[in-house]
């Protein structure tokens, strides 16, 4: 069975990955691998999350980087640290990796 499933809630396509949510309307960054959209927690909707969705296709290379980010947000995470963004959950599909995140805004 698949972590990702997407329905359509209102003209806005809901995407689920695991045990949360997103919609690409709510997109949050992008670089050359990933994207990062603001999320929720299904279970509980008040408990924003950051999906950070990382293609596949073409990082060949760059998968080891990929690893060694994951083994240290989980090593960061588990220090409990307030200035410090943890890391939920970490999910991959046939064609990306999710990394789920403390979703952390800032404006200046």
């Amino acid at each position: 069975m698949s972590v990702v499933k997407a329905k359509t809630l209102m003209k806005m396509e809901l995407i689920q990955v695991g045990e949360y949510e997103y919609t690409k309307q709510d997109m949050l960054g992008h670089g050359a691998f990933a994207v990062v959209y603001k999320g929720r927690k299904r279970k509980n909707p008040s408990q924003s999350v950051a999906v950070k969705m990382v293609t596949k296709k073409g990082i060949q290379k760059a998968s080891e980087i990929l690893v060694k980010e994951i083994k240290i947000l989980r090593e960061l995470t588990a220090l409990h640290h307030p200035n410090l963004v943890a890391m939920h959950d970490c999910m991959d599909s046939p064609a990306y990796v999710y990394v789920v995140m403390e979703v952390s805004i800032f404006r200046f």
